[in-house]
């Protein structure tokens, strides 16, 4: 399994005051991730980073976010890309704080149901699952199969103390495992 793990540490690099994160706007809603990457093969982003906007039903709005190595490359992606094509239409960029990023789509309300009476998709977002008590004693693992349920991460990190299943979080965005989990450790 080709996994990488990361540890919370640098997470805290990430979130950096430093970070900064491009906006885009007028995307056309069927955009993928991919494709907004592809977006800025040119520039220095930071992988993973790009979060696509959700309307209030949970469906894409055209709207997007990905974080940058420095502001500098944020701004030159910005002068760059302005006003070229993702798909079928050309997007409006500007740059944005790390806060603005990190709180992307917390104006999206997340439905409980659907209108045909069965559950919406599960929402798991890991860092509401990291605090300063456990930072140090949490490794992010990225790249994993969809598959991967608790009890795979248990095993693979057998003989690395008593790891329980209940501190083992799977990132689900409506129901679709994104392939990251947090994982908390008994100890750093």
């Amino acid at each position: 399994m080709d996994v990488s793990i990361t540890t919370c540490y640098n997470l805290i690099i990430v979130e950096a005051d430093e970070q900064v994160a491009v906006k885009i706007r007028g995307m056309p809603y069927q955009t993928r991730y991919e494709e907004v990457a592809d977006f800025f093969k040119d520039f220095e982003y930071i992988e993973q980073s790009c979060v696509l906007g959700l309307n209030h039903e949970g469906r894409k709005n055209g709207f997007g976010a990905m974080l940058f190595k420095s502001a500098d490359v944020a701004e030159d992606a910005c002068k760059g890309m302005q006003k070229q094509y993702i798909g079928s239409r050309y997007v409006d960029l500007n740059v944005i704080s790390y806060d603005e990023y990190k709180n992307f789509n917390s104006n999206y309300e997340k439905p409980t149901g659907s209108k045909f009476g069965g559950q919406q998709g599960k929402y798991v977002k890991l860092s509401n699952y990291v605090s300063p008590d456990n930072l140090d004693r949490s490794i992010l693992m990225r790249g994993l199969p969809y598959k991967t349920v608790a009890g795979t991460v248990q095993e693979f990190f057998k003989g690395y103390g008593d790891l329980q299943e209940e501190h083992i979080f799977i990132e689900e965005f409506n129901g679709k495992r994104t392939g990251a989990a947090l994982v908390q450790f008994e100890n750093e």
